[in-house]
């Protein structure tokens, strides 16, 4: 329990959470309205709230070459804690029989307008709630309030808890790296884009711990009170704020900041409100923390099962632009570039496992493509024809071996995998694959990479069982072909349903002989949503995976059901594309150790194509 020389939080509080209750929020500004993600290892609390598992270590506070009050930049360590992935929406806050003071209604936008003794109310009110010893104190008749850091209930984070958690491991400005307003609209509702009202949490890309909104939509109470020379004179280990002001730290900016203020630095000073609560301010919100775990693992969920590393390998090489296309085809080198800029912009790039393509061996082609087939190919890109089988399917003089180290960069991924040098990895190769049939290329597709990379699993490394998920909006007919009698392979799809390209995937077709019931497609209307796509994939996917229980798992990734692809029309955001991925990381971390490589098929507007393959990754990472 700290004291008042130890930096309590000393404030004129008891005798005001009452009182606040009892005047409701008469003087409140009404109004109507009405999202979420997830990251590291995450735990689900007892009332149904997500939290990330925020690891100790030591980061730089503050910055150099912001405002005058943070600085000096100066190195913290900050123990484990757990933090809510979003602010706190107000049906979290209802859900405790708590008032609503909020402005901006809807039941998962950040409940605002909180004065720090409405957060503090709420901190106490969950912990008993879960059955947790409240962190707040309050002293009576003294009128002060103390905050014990050693108990297991929740309260607000510490400035340095809040800039630690933000910056994610990070050491730019922003999280994200060094991109401009345009990067931060991507994580942000701020000044630039907010239409001057708060919106559903969740929306936003997450920071690469996964948590959301970290910066806009509502600045942060913490537990400090706000000194602006506090910097100067703080503790290296777990500071929490001098032991007395007359203003509390906020962080993270709000709807209604400027692009300037949503950095991970950012810090400013707010009156506790603690009488006033009439003004409070509709830019005002927090989240709550509380302290991690003695055995976090066992919270942890879907507990990264596996022991080894938690990197995320990332294939990729300038060869894979070789192969041309004339300049009006959807499926460019510039596709490559932009998924690259992307996560160089977004800073994911360099926080990725480095893999290097390399040719596959013709034994490898032949466990899926005829001898022939592969002999016919050479010879028909190097005599330097412009397509291969059909018009849709170009080529130029490099297109056979590209393909071949787009084959053998799949496989190198499968390696790092099972040696343990990465969790899992994506591999942004192209020409794309899961078209691509035993003798015939179609459909952009010359080698069928992913069927290749199920078995060389099985063969190369002995592992059983593979599963394939395919979410291109285009069925793959290839893959589905390949494995359609056999038992050691599940092929799960959902696409557009026929006849759109190629036509088939009727969920009629569930595999013949010993690999009856181990095809299992799902074709969607034109229009299909997140949430039909994420319904799939529990409701269908899951289940099946589970009972299948695969050593490996493949995804065919395409893109193309972005809302944004000229070819898909389909609805899906960048962030349902994550929210598949965490589905299907779920299932190989239940089943084989969390064994997982990605690959790009489709995918045909640059930035969609760029943002969505960004959400795909990140949550690989997490």
């Amino acid at each position: 329990m700290r004291t008042a020389g130890a930096g309590t939080r000393a404030g004129l509080l008891a005798g005001v959470l009452i009182p606040a209750m009892v005047l409701g929020l008469c003087c409140r500004k009404g109004s109507g309205s009405g999202g979420r993600a997830k990251p590291v290892p995450v735990i689900t609390t007892k009332t149904g709230v997500e939290m990330a598992l925020i690891p100790g270590g030591w980061f730089e506070m503050g910055s150099a070459g912001g405002a005058v009050e943070e600085a000096p930049a100066h190195r913290v360590w900050v123990d484990s804690f757990l933090m809510d992935t979003c602010e706190v929406t107000q049906e979290q806050f209802r859900r405790l029989q708590i008032p609503d003071p909020s402005h901006f209604k809807g039941p998962q936008r950040p409940v605002e307008q909180v004065t720090l003794a409405e957060a503090i109310e709420f901190c106490n009110e969950r912990s008993r709630a879960e059955g947790l010893q409240p962190c707040y104190v309050l002293r009576q008749p003294t009128s002060t309030w103390e905050c014990d850091f050693d108990a297991g209930g929740y309260r607000l984070p510490t400035e340095a808890e809040w800039e630690y958690a933000c910056r994610a491991g990070t050491t730019t400005d922003r999280f994200f790296g060094r991109g401009g307003e345009q990067t931060l609209k991507r994580y942000a509702w701020y000044a630039g884009n907010s239409s001057k009202q708060t919106h559903p949490v969740g929306q936003k890309q997450p920071n690469p711990w996964g948590l959301q909104d970290m910066y806009g939509n509502v600045a942060e109470w913490c537990n400090d009170w706000y000194g602006p020379d506090y910097y100067r004179t703080s503790p290296a280990r777990n500071p929490r704020g001098p032991a007395g002001a007359k203003r509390v730290v906020l962080r993270g900016g709000a709807w209604d900041s400027k692009a300037d203020r949503c950095r991970s630095a950012w810090r400013a000073g707010e009156g506790p409100r603690f009488h006033d609560i009439c003004f409070a301010k509709d830019t005002t919100g927090f989240r709550c923390v509380r302290k991690a775990p003695p055995n976090p693992s066992s919270q942890s969920a879907p507990a990264t099962s596996s022991a080894r590393a938690g990197e995320t390998g990332f294939l990729y090489g300038d060869v894979y632009l070789e192969h041309k296309t004339p300049g009006s085809h959807p499926e460019s080198p510039q596709r490559l570039s932009a998924i690259v800029q992307g996560l160089e912009e977004s800073g994911l790039l360099g926080q990725l496992v480095k893999l290097t393509p390399r040719e596959a061996p013709p034994q490898w082609l032949t466990t899926i493509h005829a001898p022939e087939y592969v002999a016919r190919v050479q010879t028909i890109c190097r005599r330097g024809d412009s397509y291969l089988d059909s018009p849709d399917t170009p080529i130029s003089a490099s297109s056979y071996d590209v393909a071949v180290k787009a084959v053998g960069g799949v496989l190198s991924a499968v390696d790092a995998v099972v040696a343990g040098k990465v969790r899992n990895a994506f591999c942004a190769v192209r020409p794309p694959g899961h078209h691509a049939l035993r003798d015939r290329a179609m459909g952009f597709c010359i080698f069928n990479n992913v069927a290749i990379a199920a078995r060389y699993a099985q063969k190369q490394h002995g592992l059983g069982k593979v599963l394939i998920v395919d979410w291109d909006v285009h069925h793959g007919n290839g893959t589905q072909a390949a494995f359609y009698d056999d038992p050691t392979v599940f092929y799960f799809s959902v696409h557009r349903q026929p006849p759109f390209y190629p036509g088939t995937g009727k969920a009629a077709e569930k595999g013949q002989g010993k690999g009856e019931g181990l095809c299992l497609n799902v074709p969607l209307p034109a229009g299909s949503t997140d949430a039909d796509y994420r319904k799939v994939f529990q409701e269908k996917l899951r289940p099946a995976a589970l009972a299948f229980q695969p050593d490996f798992v493949l995804i065919s990734a395409g893109f193309d059901a972005h809302a944004d692809d000229p070819l898909g029309e389909m609805k899906l955001s960048a962030r349902a594309f994550a929210d598949l991925t965490r589905i299907v990381k779920a299932i190989a971390d239940e089943c084989c150790q969390g064994r997982l490589v990605s690959v790009l098929e489709g995918g045909y507007t640059p930035a969609g194509l760029a943002r969505s393959v960004e959400a795909h990754v990140a949550a690989l990472k997490e």
